[in-house]
């Protein structure tokens, strides 16, 4: 694919001129702007989908989910996770994606979000072309959250729409205005975002129902806080939310979205100036926004929202690398096209465009203004972009400052209300499990690596440690001691295994050891050191050995509850065992005991052995 050369074309005969080149700055005063109901008018109410009303239960239980890692088939990844306020709604977290040509390190190479580590779909660890058993990157970047609520369509590609489906049943739950229900439902099913292949509702709704709810989190907003104090379960949220405790898909993804569209960022100091505060903005930032009203820009960001709620092909890349609409449409008019964002809190983010390829607004002016060797590609390219968009000096960096500045909500930028939230797991400054370093190379020369991302919570029975670069076709163990390793081993108290090691060749070998946690208060704080031991006859003594991880076991958000707990009143007493009865004849997921996603005798037998243990 060629990038196209500079010539004019019969646009410039349907466009005024200074739609092209420099725009008429000054043509539209501000004091004009602020009377206009139509560009400078503020925000309009949210849209609200007749089947899904705003409630504050249903708000606040959606925040909780939007920010809970347990959401995630193997609790490292929330919702929120790559939507972060401080920047702009969107990840500050950078992965790399190889892009169209699988290649790392060329030209079509995307920035995008990282997800889990793939599995398969008994959640076993499988390595995934690039990726290995490292976190799989998206093929965009998480797209801005914030503003998401006026979109009739959402992701890039619009796919996303308005009728939404029950998950599970097919059944029309909303008839239109139903993008944000059907947003919130997509990530938690996908392998490469939050799911290993093959996860269904059924086992989402059996974790959720027998978690405790932001289980990882720390520094909790103090309506989540409130919240939780007088329903500490899921089951106990959703009661309050919909009337009763089902956990449910269409729930989930109604929660989810209601708390979405309670964030509007409508102070920023335009929406101020605009509401009668001359000092909201400094005088350059009103010049800047003067001069962006009388731009091309508008076409495609007018104000108040920022948006045309279009897709549009800007030639960042050519179409052939990412169809962009044309994959949800069919129509190869649509090639290349992608969702138009918002510009409010562009000045935070830390990169642009679906595929992240700016960083900076200055290298965004400096692609439409095709400078610096940036050409637009020329396969199914929007008119609109077939001519430079050119400022003077003095004007662009007026219209920077505006977009930078006269856009940015300060409850943004601050993650202060509405749009604060609770500090996630993955965020903590000291990472656990923790990797110690350490271990014996295997026949290949290499340490064989140690796979540790899922946190040791109390409860967590999908913890599990994987193993990498091993030789092929053998037998490991994970060794688990409570004492500190000694030179980059570990003295072992307990072996568990034996796994069998998948793959080929002296560093294809791959494993899965699985170690659940029990939901035990007694074993709050507890430290343990583990490490991979591989067969392997070309190693010393015929043993390679991983780096060692240090584990401590935690409870989370300040209280944990033992199984027999049922009824989470810190006591354990015949009121559990009637309350679990009660759910288990009416065959509800918070008497799945075992977490399989059935309700059976097995799940009776256990709980009733956890009663008379006291746990």
């Amino acid at each position: 694919m060629q990038r196209r050369r500079g010539f004019r074309r019969a646009f410039a005969r349907f466009v005024p001129a200074f739609l092209i080149g420099v725009p008429l700055a000054g043509a539209i005063g501000l004091t004009a702007a602020r009377a206009m109901d139509g560009p400078a008018a503020a925000l309009p109410p949210v849209p609200v989908p007749a089947e899904n009303p705003i409630t504050e239960e249903k708000r606040i239980l959606g925040k909780m989910l939007f920010w809970d890692e347990q959401l995630s088939s193997d609790s490292t990844i929330a919702c929120g996770s790559c939507h972060i306020p401080r920047v702009g709604g969107i990840d500050p977290r950078a992965g790399q994606h190889p892009g169209f040509d699988g290649i790392p390190g060329t030209d079509d190479d995307v920035v995008g979000s990282p997800g889990v580590v793939y599995a398969d779909a008994n959640d076993e660890y499988d390595p995934v072309p690039f990726f290995g058993l490292q976190p799989q990157v998206t093929g965009r970047v998480a797209p801005p959250a914030l503003m998401a609520m006026y979109a009739t369509e959402t992701f890039w590609d619009g796919r996303a729409g308005s009728e939404f489906l029950d998950p599970e049943s097919g059944e029309v739950m909303i008839a239109m205005g139903g993008a944000l229900e059907n947003q919130a439902a997509a990530p938690p099913m996908s392998d490469v975002e939050m799911a290993h292949e093959n996860y269904n509702w059924p086992e989402l709704r059996s974790k959720l129902t027998a978690a405790r709810p932001l289980a990882l989190a720390e520094n909790l907003p103090a309506d989540v806080a409130a919240a939780l104090a007088g329903n500490p379960t899921y089951p106990d949220l959703f009661a309050a939310a919909f009337g009763d405790r089902d956990v449910t898909a269409t729930r989930i993804a109604f929660a989810i979205a209601t708390y979405e569209r309670t964030l509007v960022p409508d102070e920023a100091p335009l929406d101020l100036f605009l509401a009668g505060d001359d000092n909201a903005m400094t005088t350059r930032q009103q010049m800047g926004f003067n001069m962006f009203q009388d731009s091309a820009c508008t076409l495609c960001h007018a104000a108040p929202l920022f948006t045309d709620d279009q897709f549009r092909n800007i030639g960042v890349r050519p179409a052939s690398e990412d169809m962009g609409r044309q994959a949800v449409t069919g129509n190869p008019l649509d090639a290349g096209k992608f969702k138009v964002p918002t510009l409010r809190n562009v000045g935070i983010r830390p990169r642009m465009m679906h595929n992240g390829q700016f960083a900076t607004l200055q290298q965004v002016f400096d692609f439409y203004a095709h400078r610096n060797g940036q050409i637009p590609f020329d396969d199914n390219l929007d008119i609109l972009f077939q001519e430079p968009i050119v400022f003077q000096p003095m004007q662009e960096q007026a219209i920077i400052d505006f977009l930078v500045n006269g856009l940015t909500d300060p409850r943004v930028e601050a993650e202060t209300f509405p749009f604060d939230r609770p500090g996630l797991h993955h965020e903590k400054a000291e990472a656990n499990p923790l990797n110690l370093g350490g271990g014996r190379p295997g026949s290949n020369g290499q340490v064989p690596t140690i796979i540790a991302n899922r946190p040791p919570y109390l409860g967590n029975q999908w913890f599990q440690l994987g193993l990498d670069r091993a030789l092929g076709q053998t037998q490991a163990w994970l060794a688990v001691s409570a004492t500190p390793p000694q030179n980059g081993e570990i003295n072992a108290d307990e072996l568990l295994g034996p796994f069998a090691v998948g793959g080929n060749g002296v560093s294809g070998g791959f494993a899965t050891g699985a170690d659940p946690i029990p939901l035990d208060p007694a074993l709050d704080g507890q430290v343990r050191y583990m490490q991979w031991i591989v067969e392997d006859p070309g190693a010393q003594d015929g043993i390679a050995k991983s780096a060692v991880v240090r584990v401590t076991l935690f409870c989370g958000n300040g209280q944990c509850f033992c199984v027999a707990d049922f009824n989470r009143d810190t006591t354990i007493d015949s009121r559990d065992v009637l309350a679990y009865l009660n759910a288990w004849v009416a065959g509800s997921l918070e008497a799945d005991t075992d977490r399989d996603g059935t309700v059976n005798t097995i799940d009776l037998l256990e709980f009733l052995n956890h009663w008379s243990d006291g746990c």
